[in-house]
């Protein structure tokens, strides 16, 4: 018999603005009924969240409700109903990113492969965990952009990335991370040119570069002028 947890991990990767308040009611109610009728394994939030975060990425690094998730932890931690299936939710779950996350950079640096979408979610996860103070300041000051500028050659996920988190957190990196660091990372991104996707460019291959470059334009002027970097 399956487990509540696996059944409604859906929930999760549906998410959006529109239906979020419904959603987080449909699962208390379910974990209210389930208390009684059904089967509830031991950390059925933390299951759910993990395995169905990347929800419905696209092409676009940026993950349109990464924020939802954060939100749905929250509200789990301090919901009557949830919180005792949800201690310490938040931290894990960024420990999880941050482990993940590392984890990828170096296997697609290393075998040269395409980042797949749970890459790009687990930075977005990590970004908004480091504006809400869950990534340790040490862990933004010698670990974070470093690993994605320490290998010899800058590759096409490590710039994603950097978009991401700049996008996403530049005043928290901004503040905490080691300023030389940040400055080497923007001048990694001017002088960083992608490869042709799938092997070949041609003209089907577009928006992969016009989504990428718009995020390049966007967010190193945002990140520039909140710093009062030149």
């Amino acid at each position: 018999m399956g487990t509540i947890g696996g059944a409604l991990g859906f929930v999760v990767g549906g998410l959006s603005d529109k239906n979020y308040t419904r959603s987080l009611d449909f699962y208390r109610f379910w974990f209210s009924t389930g208390q009684t009728f059904l089967r509830i394994p031991s950390d059925p939030i933390f299951d759910a969240i993990w395995k169905h975060r990347v929800g419905c990425w696209c092409a676009r690094p940026i993950h349109q409700t990464a924020h939802l998730i954060l939100r749905f932890a929250s509200d789990a931690e301090s919901d009557q109903i949830l919180a005792p299936y949800s201690t310490g939710l938040q931290s894990r779950l960024c420990a999880m990113s941050l482990q993940e996350f590392s984890h990828n950079n170096l296997m697609v640096a290393r075998y040269g492969r395409e980042a797949v979408g749970g890459f790009y979610t687990d930075v977005n996860l990590v970004a908004h965990w480091a504006n809400l103070g869950y990534v340790e300041e040490a862990t933004i000051h010698d670990h974070v952009l470093q690993s994605l500028i320490s290998h010899p050659t800058l590759y096409d996920h490590q710039v994603d990335a950097l978009i991401i988190l700049f996008k996403l957190a530049g005043a928290t990196f901004e503040a905490y991370a080691d300023p030389s660091v940040v400055d080497h990372c923007f001048e990694l991104l001017k002088g960083h040119s992608y490869t042709a996707p799938y092997g070949n460019y041609d003209g089907r291959h577009n928006d992969y570069y016009r989504i990428r470059k718009e995020l390049v334009q966007v967010s190193a002027p945002r990140v520039v002028e909140c710093g009062h970097r030149t």
